[in-house]
């Protein structure tokens, strides 16, 4: 098993930053950045993402897939699958993932992922940042109604450091399963925490909008939107609108 290798940081800009310009020289696989705060993290699309120092995991860590570029997505599924099924088995919540990578407990956002690429020396290279709300009993005003914590749904705090071990220790269980049994396998698992099946959606790709039934994903993990003509394959998205939309990422991090 691909064990972690964490470096620990008080602060940084990005924990996706760090680990990308150690992936530029040479990093290992495993390779995980720590920190408990940020100065300037981002979620999908280069959304504002929010931390209370201190209180979320923040972790970034280095994988070397050998994918090519169309299919460096699916470590987003790996990701988040890892986490949903993380946060079952440790702490029995019932956890949901919005398609991509969003994970979801009890309708609200409790983590974020963000996969990014980097073509280093040693190889091409992509970085996972997950972001966990873990201590935080409360969220500024924008995102309030839509963010959740591990803190609030089970009634106790934990220990960060530990959750982020954890989590990371997860994700790359997960990753391995992945590179031994394919994406076919990781697909399959995902879908059974899969948020949202049969609720009405608006999804926003660019300047368009597409109004649908969630009906699933394809074997490539394609969002599946019906509507009265015909269903529609959707590989990419600014925005899925299953609640009320928001100009704000949730909570800890992801990148």
């Amino acid at each position: 098993m691909t064990l972690p290798i964490f470096l620990e940081f008080e602060t940084v800009s990005s924990t996706n930053d760090v680990a990308l310009d150690l992936a530029r020289n040479g990093a290992p696989e495993g390779t995980a950045v720590i920190a408990r705060s940020q100065t300037a993290g981002r979620g999908r699309r280069g959304r504002r993402w929010i931390d209370e120092p201190g209180q979320s995991v923040l972790v970034s860590i280095v994988l070397r897939p050998n994918l090519v570029p169309d299919r460096v997505y699916e470590l987003s599924f790996v990701a988040s699958l890892a986490v949903a099924q993380y946060l079952e088995s440790e702490f029995n919540l019932g956890a949901a993932i919005k398609w991509p990578n969003d994970v979801i407990v009890n309708t609200k956002k409790i983590c974020g992922i963000l996969v990014e690429t980097e073509a280093a020396r040693a190889g091409a290279a992509a970085v996972v940042g997950i972001g966990v709300n873990v201590n935080q009993t409360g969220f500024s005003p924008e995102i309030s109604d839509i963010a959740t914590s591990i803190a609030l749904e089970t009634g106790s705090k934990q220990d960060v450091r530990t959750v982020t071990e954890k989590v990371s220790i997860a994700l790359l269980e997960c990753y391995d399963a992945y590179k031994s049994k394919g994406f076919k396998s990781t697909l399959s698992q995902w879908r059974e925490y899969m948020y949202g099946v049969g609720r009405d959606a608006e999804v926003r790709t660019g300047n368009n909008v597409i109004c649908g039934k969630v009906l699933g994903v394809n074997e490539q993990g394609a969002l599946l939107l019906g509507d009265a003509s015909c269903v529609h394959e959707i590989s990419w998205a600014d925005d899925v609108s299953l609640h009320p939309a928001s100009n704000y990422e949730i909570g800890g991090n992801d990148g």
